[in-house]
């Protein structure tokens, strides 16, 4: 076969209820709480989950991707890519999964998406560009980078940017001295923005365990000296583990994931700004349809997730607790979420009947610049009183999945 055809409708039904906003502002108003009414009536093709057509040879070939997509090893959230939104539209070169040489697999896949219907100098852009390297021996290692793109709407220059010229922008040099020649730079510098990650991960297919790790960077380097010197400037990370098995009990499982998107000490330092992550508002913040494609914890965060649990071809039960920070750095204090979630999941006759139940509680929602009120919610300096901006949330997810072969 040369051409691959996936197509996927879902239907879903939303009850909305009116909840009141936290009231934030810039990079936090685009978190999962925000709510998402107005959001979903202008959205037009809420219908299509996956679509993709795909012609290749091989394995290698070409295409059009209307559907998620997931870049990185982690399984609670990615620095570039999540299912946090919408499907995102885009054409794509490369293979679809690993394709085996001998010992070795290789995955390499770019992305082009347009982010908006407007022409010329207002077009904005999403140009991505994926590989990763597998060894398949006693171990799995995998050593994989992504580096996106997002361009347009603004310029720092008087150059008129092009669809070619967002095309061909995650090919260009990674320094800032390597740009300084760039007609759409001025000193090497854009109003743009970059984010490249590298990651590895390694699985003992005979203890079915992965480790695994990511870092990622939020802004050009001027120099190579200026990487040597401050190399955390802008980094993110994310360090995970999942076990499925222990011991002799292969049905039990468990796994750790820390997400770091903390503004960093060496920002102070920096003269073209701390090189925060998800910042630009002319791309809403790394956002499509109000919500953000990459780690949903946001700007200046951190995502803690621990999970354990039983799964089987019949029956799958995992509880977990997550612990979610925005604003560590640029608030005091913080907000903080903390969620509890149950998932269980029965399969009877080809069909996976699910119900989810999520505790959640948050406190200093909106930023506040106090960590207490009173029972009428004026702040005080004690703490006899209630956290400021908190709240508890119950919810309750029934699901039904049956894949339909023909």
């Amino acid at each position: 076969s040369y051409l691959s055809l996936i197509f996927e409708p879902y239907l879903l039904q939303n009850n909305l209820f009116n909840t009141s906003s936290p009231g934030r502002y810039g990079p936090f108003s685009v978190l999962n709480d925000m709510p998402l009414e107005n959001i979903l009536k202008s959205y037009n093709s809420k219908n299509i989950r996956n679509l993709l057509i795909f012609a290749h040879y091989k394995g290698i070939g070409m295409g059009i991707h209307k559907g998620n997509r997931w870049w990185g090893p982690g399984i609670h959230t990615s620095l570039q890519m999540t299912t946090n939104t919408f499907p995102l539209p885009a054409q794509i070169i490369g293979t679809l999964k690993e394709k085996r040489v001998g010992a070795f697999g290789i995955f390499a896949l770019y992305s082009f998406s347009r982010l908006n219907n407007k022409k010329n100098s207002e077009a904005k852009y999403l140009t991505s560009l994926n590989g990763k390297l597998s060894w398949h021996g006693p171990l799995i290692f995998s050593i994989g980078f992504s580096r996106n793109y997002l361009t347009g709407g603004e310029n720092i220059s008087n150059y008129s940017w092009k669809e070619s010229d967002a095309q061909k922008i995650v090919f260009e040099g990674l320094l800032t001295s390597n740009l300084l020649e760039k007609e759409y730079t001025v000193g090497g510098h854009d109003l743009w923005d970059q984010t490249l990650s590298t990651y590895f991960s390694i699985i003992l297919p005979n203890r079915n365990l992965k480790i695994y790790a990511e870092v990622g960077f939020n802004d050009n380097r001027m120099y190579f000296a200026d990487l040597l010197s401050q190399p955390d400037h802008s980094m993110a990370t994310i360090i995970g583990i999942r076990d499925y098995g222990l011991g002799k009990m292969k049905n039990y499982i468990w796994g750790f994931e820390w997400t770091n998107l903390m503004i960093t000490y060496t920002s102070k330092f920096r003269p073209t700004g701390p090189g925060t992550w998800y910042n630009r508002s002319q791309y809403y913040y790394s956002s499509y349809y109000n919500r953000r494609w990459a780690a949903h914890s946001g700007t200046d965060s951190d995502d803690w997730l621990l999970f354990f649990g039983y799964i089987s071809d019949k029956v799958i039960i995992i509880p977990s607790i997550n612990y979610e920070r925005h604003g560590i750095v640029s608030h005091r204090p913080a907000e903080v979420k903390t969620e509890l979630k149950f998932d269980f999941r029965y399969k009877l006759k080809n069909t996976w009947f699910g119900i989810v139940y999520e505790k959640q509680f948050e406190a200093f929602l909106g930023f506040p610049d106090y960590f207490y009120v009173d029972q009428f919610n004026n702040s005080i300096d004690s703490s006899s009183g209630k956290l400021a901006g908190s709240r508890f949330t119950n919810t309750l997810i029934l699901t039904l999945y049956k894949d339909i072969i023909f």
